[in-house]
């Protein structure tokens, strides 16, 4: 019976390992185990999980010793790898462990929350080891404490293979008491004693590939590593760290950090936390940390001509930003020691966010003047004047990224210039002080006035730098040459550099006396009317206005000519306005405007060689005559130059006659009618830097004129626009075949306008407008467009608001009606904007895909 077969078993369990017999009791656990299979006598009669009678072993996770036991079937596991973490397993002796197990309803393993508890046992225990090693000192061999540290390495990394076998049997919330606290064992870097780390503080080895180094890795450098493991990995540890975690550390700390990297390695990772920041605003805790690298310049020599060369060492130190300066300014800064970081833009930057100060910021500057000083000296006015002059360069905005001052433009009027003896600046930097002298500076008055004192042979670097200190908000090495080139270059320099002079600066030509109308305005006069056999009688009598030519309002008022009759009589003035309106036509369009102009251009172009006296012709004839001759050559390129889109450029030759109208070619001075100065028409069109300074103005007031001409065929256009139709945009593709001669695409033409189709969204607002009352439409050229634009428009109209405050601010520049503008998305067009009906739409597309991040 199965009662006195367990008694039996619990009998024989009971004595001691020397007085039991082993062979007996495992016969009849295998007895037990027979009866106990499927159909057996014992299947349903087994109840005895809790009695202990199985053969077992057990490792001392102290010693590494196996010691025998005799165990329950409730309290054992018949996984034998589980032995490695101090559970009971049945004793391989038996012949089938497994089958035992199973027949008995014995666990295979122990569950999550058991393994868990039990690492964190083995935890405890380890430490209480190490902290006996730590307590006994040098009563202990070194050899032995080596020993003791290497068996806890051993039988965790036992105990974590064994784990990696059960991860697919772990949760994450299994895990979560893991989490924070230690459970890693890893040797110190210094190798001097063992340590547990958790599991966000160890990552993993990378595998190296043949011949790769490992010496070169930050997380070697800085962090313990452990070889790769399921559990570990399912746990937290990493391969390596995080820009965030590197921070951190450095934040913790730096000066580990910067011994384990060492300076190059320290700087490299300065400049991936710069380039990344991986935090989101600046702190006072983050601002005080000395974890910035501060260099100290010793033992520098200055250089010497091309004799000696400048040698200077750096000593590195860590510092907080606020005691580290950015060098701006290096003659400063060789006049005091101390700490400036490194010397390249994306570090100065980031030492500029975090709260470091340019050396010109930290340096206090204070000048004395010394002897007489004098105001209205030839010096000064002329210093005086050339400020006052380039002062509209100096204050433009498009001239300089710098910001300028609030009260720049009214520095610069009341600035008052003194002639001083002597000047000397006196530097201070903490409590060191230096005295140098220089050549200008700048003071208040008694009166509480910026003066500007200069010396006798002051240099325009200092007053370019002076004026820097005043007008913007820093002023840079860098900004201060800027200034001083400003200054020092004459006006035709600064044109010839691209600088808008002309518009900027009004220099006042010398007076001249006022002559009589020149023989080639008479001549161009009678040509302009001989030219004419069609001249309308009513138009003979006509009032003429100051260049000889006739009045299109009074000649003909009814006339609808959209004005360009009066644009092209002042770009040429040398034509009758009557020729000008019979070759527009009634009723012109900007395409016959641009046409009408190029024929001009073309036939002034051809009139001007003809038109010239006798006496001037020979070899400066034959060289007027040099670009017609060019011109027969021109390839098909040339000619799609000329003649593509004259809406956009006025067509044709315009940009050539309108370059020699402002002053581009230009012949000889001194070739003209009477061979004295007096330029024929070939000079009048191509004035320019030979030219006298009447002759300048004269030009200048020819480009006025052509600027004024063009503002109003702007104006015109803007006053002629239209509103945004309500009920959307529907047109079909247009295929653009006008093309100049000479070029041929095929039947295939050269431009393709692409369809629109776009329908009215109504919108938060409920009025199909964004808040400031421009119009909001969605492409519809497909179903699936219409549904994602309509959809995107749903979700984003907060884009749709941000877009429409831009457009509002062109709008009130170019002086358009806000109705005449509106805004559409196309999922898929290519199209930014376009124009219908004399009225523009924008795609948002393009808008929220280049500023999505900006709000």
């Amino acid at each position: 019976p199965l009662s006195d077969l367990m008694g039996y078993l619990e009998k024989e369990s009971a004595k001691s390992s020397d007085a039991r017999d082993d062979a007996a009791l495992t016969a009849a656990v295998q007895y037990l185990t027979l009866r106990l299979a499927p159909k057996g006598a014992y299947v349903n009669q087994f109840r005895h999980a809790r009695v202990d009678f199985l053969p077992c072993i057990r490792q001392n996770l102290e010693t590494g010793e196996v010691v025998n036991e005799v165990k329950s079937p409730s309290t054992c596991y018949f996984n034998p790898a589980a032995m490695v973490m101090g559970f009971n397993v049945l004793d391989p002796m038996l012949s089938d462990t497994e089958q035992i197990g199973v027949r008995m309803n014995i666990n295979r393993d122990p569950s999550c929350q058991v393994l868990l508890r039990r690492l964190l046992q083995l935890v405890d225990i380890s430490k209480a080891k190490l902290d006996q090693l730590e307590s006994q000192g040098t009563m202990i061999d070194a050899d032995a404490k080596e020993k003791s540290m290497e068996k806890i390495l051993v039988l965790f990394e036992g105990v974590f293979l064994y784990l990696s076998s059960r991860t697919s049997d772990f949760q994450k919330r299994h895990l979560a008491e893991l989490a924070k606290k230690p459970f890693i064992p890893c040797k110190c870097r210094s190798g001097s004693g063992l340590t547990f780390y958790t599991a966000e503080q160890v990552f993993f080895l990378k595998r190296q590939s043949e011949g790769a180094s490992r010496g070169d890795s930050i997380a070697e450098l800085l962090f313990q590593q452990v070889e790769y493991n399921a559990f570990l990995s399912f746990a937290g540890v990493k391969t390596e760290p995080s820009l965030g975690e590197l921070f951190a550390l450095m934040i913790e700390k730096p000066d580990e950090v910067l011994d384990s990297l060492g300076e190059p390695n320290y700087k490299m990772l300065l400049r991936r936390i710069a380039a990344n920041p991986p935090f989101k605003r600046i702190t006072a805790d983050l601002r005080s940390a000395p974890f910035l690298l501060g260099y100290l310049i010793v033992d520098e020599h200055e250089s010497e001509g091309d004799d000696t060369e400048a040698r200077s060492k750096a000593q590195y130190v860590l510092a907080k930003a606020d005691d580290i300066h950015i060098v701006d300014n290096a003659f400063l800064r060789r006049q005091f020691p101390m700490l400036i970081s490194p010397m390249e833009q994306t570090l100065e930057e980031f030492y500029r966010r975090i709260g470091s100060k340019y050396v010109s910021e930290v340096v206090r500057k204070d000048f004395e003047v010394l002897g007489n000083t004098r105001r209205g000296t030839p010096l000064a006015n002329s210093c005086a004047d050339r400020i006052k002059e380039r002062r509209p360069l100096l204050l433009s905005p498009s001239i300089t990224s710098r910001p300028l001052n609030k009260n720049a433009s009214s520095i610069l009027d009341n600035l008052e210039i003194f002639q001083a003896d002597s000047i000397r600046a006196i530097y201070s930097f903490e409590r060191s002080s230096k005295i140098i002298n220089v050549t200008c500076c700048s003071k208040l008055t008694k009166r509480k006035n910026i003066a500007i004192f200069i010396t006798n042979n002051f240099e325009l670097f200092d007053l370019g730098s002076c004026i820097g200190d005043l007008i913007l908000q820093h002023c840079e090495l860098k900004d201060a040459f800027f200034l001083t080139s400003l200054l020092e270059a004459s006006i035709g320099t600064l044109r010839n550099r691209g600088f808008p002079v002309d518009r900027i600066v009004k220099p006042q030509p010398p007076a001249t006396e006022k002559k009589t109308e020149s023989p080639r305005k008479q001549t161009a006069a009678v040509t302009s009317s001989e030219t004419s056999p069609n001249k309308s009688p009513r138009s003979s009598n006509a009032p003429t206005v100051n260049d000889g030519s006739t009045d299109a309002a009074t000649t003909n008022p009814t006339q609808s000519n959209g004005g360009f009759d009066t644009i092209l009589k002042s770009m040429y003035p040398q034509y009758d306005a009557s020729k000008i309106r019979e070759m527009l036509g009634p009723n012109p369009s900007k395409e016959k405007a641009a046409e009408v102009a190029n024929e001009l251009a073309e036939e002034l172009n051809t009139d001007l060689p003809s038109t010239e006296p006798e006496n001037t012709k020979g070899t400066e004839a034959d060289a007027g005559s040099m670009p017609m001759a060019k011109k027969e050559k021109k390839s098909a390129l040339g000619k799609m130059r000329q003649g593509l889109n004259p809406i956009r450029g006025l067509g044709g030759k315009m940009p050539q006659i309108l370059n020699k109208r402002i002053g581009g070619s230009h012949p000889p001075q001194g070739v003209g009618v009477d061979g004295q100065g007096n330029n024929s028409q070939i000079g009048r069109v191509g004035q320019g830097v030979g030219a006298g300074q009447g002759e300048d103005a004269e030009s200048k007031g020819r480009e006025d004129a052509v600027q004024k001409s063009l503002e109003a065929m702007l104006q015109q256009s803007v006053q002629s626009s239209r509103a945004v139709n309500s009920s959307g945009v529907a047109s079909q593709e247009t295929l653009l075949q006008n093309l100049p001669e000479g070029i041929d695409c095929g039947s295939n033409g050269c431009e393709i306008v692409p369809a629109q189709n776009i329908r009215p969204f109504k919108g938060p607002h409920g009025n199909y407008k964004s808040r400031n009352g421009i119009r909001v439409m969605a492409a519809v050229s497909s179903t699936s467009n219409a549904d994602e634009a309509f959809g995107f428009l749903s979700n984003n109209f907060d884009a749709v608001d941000n877009f429409s405050v831009v457009i509002g601010h062109l709008v009130q520049i170019f002086k358009l009606n806000i109705s005449s503008v509106g805004i559409y998305y196309d999922p898929n067009g290519n199209t930014i904007a376009f124009n219908s009906n004399k009225a523009l739409h924008f795609n948002l597309r393009f808008f929220h895909a280049l500023h999505k991040h900006d709000w």
